[in-house]
């Protein structure tokens, strides 16, 4: 069985780019647990369970959006200190504002390049581990 260091939940929609993730776990963080969720209301599900030490959150999810997700988290105690990074198609400005004012903690934009993604995922991971 493997040692897990840290957990990442990643929670989107569509399959293919879950599969990606993956793949990207697999080879650039292998130390990481990725944990994933296919709407906003099973990653509030899953966040609250199992409390990883990041959230990456797709904006544009059926049903709860990535916006209404977040806010969501903030106001439950156990899940509102869960840095949270957004990735989306959405690339204008307003978009990019509207995740800054809602409390992301990144934004990246699809398709975003690997080594950007890896480098940010890092750099939220050692902000140090989530504790409720």
């Amino acid at each position: 069985m493997e040692e897990y260091q840290q957990s990442v939940l990643y929670v989107e929609d569509n399959e293919l780019n879950m599969e990606l993730m993956h793949h990207i776990f697999k080879k650039h963080l292998p130390s990481v647990l990725l944990l994933k969720a296919e709407t906003a209301e099973h990653g509030l599900e899953i966040a609250a369970r199992q409390l990883p030490d990041l959230i990456i959150m797709d904006i544009g999810l059926p049903g709860m959006n990535g916006y209404e997700a977040m806010e969501r988290l903030r106001l439950k105690e156990s899940t509102s200190r869960i840095p949270v990074m957004a990735i989306s198609a959405f690339a204008r400005h307003s978009d990019i504002e509207q995740a800054r004012t809602t409390g992301f903690a990144a934004y990246l934009t699809k398709p975003f390049q690997v080594k950007v993604f890896t480098r940010t995922v890092k750099e939220l991971l050692t902000e140090g581990p989530y504790t409720p």
